[in-house]
């Protein structure tokens, strides 16, 4: 397992626990940057993700495959928890924030490579999964922080994990910050350029700062993988 990827996690837990503690029930009420979601929205749907990643840990080191939201609608509990006041938020937080990190720090070397059903991945996977989830949501709390403050490492796994949206294209992504290009299809003749982050930002289905450039207008996005 990556430790550098799990202290990520870790440092990004504190980050978000940091930015929910000082926000009052109105600040949470306000849109956030995903269509239809509030910021509550947001953080009750990263405090489920939490739980969600623990519990497919706990299952798979005995051996059993769960699905990540076994007891019915997601949507419908990000619904209820978002009704939170800021108080009930940060306990939510803070609580799932806990019990993962708990989980995580249990797993024996040997058991990260365990399966599960979650993108037909392994429990080191999940770790991956939750550096993208905090990374990306925190930029969509709208409370400042932007996808410039992204780290290379993370630019280059998110550009790995989301370059599936460009299937069927003859794309070359050329990040101007990073030391590597990405090609899609057999013989690319379309080039897509930018920073590292704003191509992540933008593959991520999000506005950056810069939209990256190209010839002509950008490719159209397929589905999340």
């Amino acid at each position: 397992m990556d430790e550098a990827v799990l202290d990520r996690v870790r440092e990004d837990h504190h980050r978000l626990l940091d930015l929910v503690s000082e926000l009052e029930t109105s600040d949470l009420r306000e849109p956030s940057r995903l269509p239809g979601w509030s910021r509550a929205h947001v953080v009750a749907h990263l405090a489920h993700n939490a739980i969600a990643l623990a519990n497919m840990t706990s299952a798979a080191g005995r051996g059993e495959l769960v699905e990540p939201y076994p007891d019915g609608d997601r949507d419908e509990a990000i619904e209820r928890d978002a009704a939170q006041d800021a108080i009930g938020l940060v306990q939510q937080t803070a609580t799932a924030h806990a019990q993962l990190e708990i989980v995580w720090d249990s797993v024996a070397e040997r058991d990260w490579q365990r399966p599960v059903l979650f993108r037909d991945g392994t429990v080191a996977d999940l770790v991956s999964c939750r550096w993208r989830e905090l990374e990306l949501h925190t930029l969509d709390l709208d409370l400042g922080h932007t996808e410039v403050e992204w780290s290379p490492e993370f630019c280059e796994h998110t550009i790995d994990f989301l370059l599936p949206r460009l299937e069927g294209g003859e794309v070359v992504l050329v990040p101007r910050d990073l030391e590597r290009t990405w090609e899609v299809g057999d013989s690319p003749q379309r080039k897509v350029e930018g920073s590292g982050a704003s191509l992540a930002c933008w593959l991520a289905g999000r506005t950056p700062q810069q939209l990256p450039s190209g010839d002509g207008p950008l490719p159209e996005l397929g589905p999340w993988p």
